[in-house]
């Protein structure tokens, strides 16, 4: 008996460290994470928590958080750029699902994302990682990943145990993101980007080029390669938004000369046919279908725009929707 009695003591002294680390992780966030972080920490607690409701929403990745600047596309200050940098309508159905838990209903909606966002959820490593979503949320995505033949790829990445690692904070997930940090060397950095990001209401940038003219993601695919599950969300916050009577703006972010034309036509082709049948399946919203073409002095990086690009596409839709 004093055997296993000593046996369960070390087992708790050596618990005791992982146990540690866990809670410092989960109260921590903002010490430990790199700079994407403060977008999706800023986002969560805006849906979830915030109490303004804004007049309209942006939804969409990093095209459209890094492309719209609701200081210059809304002189009334009623817009909030709710976007977050590598999602994809599966982050913000449940964004916005969240959003109506805690505000009214916005009267507009802007939705940006990239066109290859409807391929591949690149980033849904990040997802899970920065504990996006709930254990609810996490269940109902599982569940429905078996409908679709994509569903696949999505739901390899929800096994159970990467999904208690992540929702507990275990080292296994977080110990390298502590070391990275020194426990505490980015709360500095991460503070002063939180800032920024509230100060211009959820714009934030990505690329800081002068300029770039090399070809974006949307370059990688020979057709418009879409993704079953990707889709069904998108058709899911669309259904939802019209449901509640939003006026629904989609639009997209320009491109560079260069991925302009390395874009294949049968991927523009195949983008245009999904934009035609949304137009058909909501006639109130308004479709943009034409990608458009800013010089290369306008993006920072491959696929986002600098500020000076984010500036004119600001003031081209403060001009066009005036909301």
């Amino acid at each position: 008996m004093s055997d296993k009695i000593r046996l369960l003591k070390n087992l708790i002294l050596l618990s005791i460290p992982l146990i540690a680390v866990s809670i410092y992780t989960f109260f921590n966030p903002l010490a430990i994470f790199t700079s994407e972080y403060p977008m999706w920490y800023e986002e969560k607690g805006k849906v979830t928590e915030g109490t303004e409701s804004y007049k309209t929403v942006i939804l969409g990745d990093s095209r459209a958080k890094s492309s719209l600047m609701p200081l210059i596309s809304d002189e009334n200050g009623g817009t909030y750029n709710l976007a977050i940098g590598g999602t994809t309508a599966v982050e913000m159905y449940y964004a916005f699902d969240n959003y109506m838990e805690t505000h009214a209903a916005p009267e507009n909606a802007v939705i940006i994302f990239a066109p290859y966002h409807f391929c591949d959820a690149d980033n849904f490593d990040q997802t899970l990682y920065y504990n996006y979503l709930s254990v609810p949320e996490i269940i109902e995505l599982y569940s429905g990943t078996f409908m679709y033949k994509d569903g696949e790829d999505i739901r390899k990445k929800l096994n159970l145990p990467d999904i208690l690692s992540y929702k507990l904070r275990f080292p296994n997930k977080y110990m390298a993101a502590l070391i990275d940090s020194r426990f505490n060397g980015n709360l500095t950095e991460n503070t002063a980007k939180l800032k920024g990001i509230e100060e211009e209401l959820g714009y934030t940038y990505f690329g800081t080029d002068e300029e770039n003219n090399e070809p974006n993601y949307e370059t990688h695919h020979k057709s418009f390669d879409s993704s079953d599950i990707i889709l069904s969300y998108y058709d899911r916050l669309l259904t939802r938004l019209d449901k509640e009577g939003v006026n629904v703006v989609i639009e997209q972010a320009p491109v560079n000369p260069v991925s302009d034309e390395e874009t294949t036509d049968d991927f523009y082709a195949g983008y245009e046919e999904m934009l035609n049948r949304i137009e058909k399946e909501h006639p109130r919203f308004t479709v943009v279908k034409k990608v458009p073409v800013y010089e290369a002095d306008k993006f920072g990086d491959n696929n986002h725009l600098n500020a000076r690009g984010a500036e004119v596409y600001s003031e081209y839709f403060r001009k066009t929707y005036g909301f």
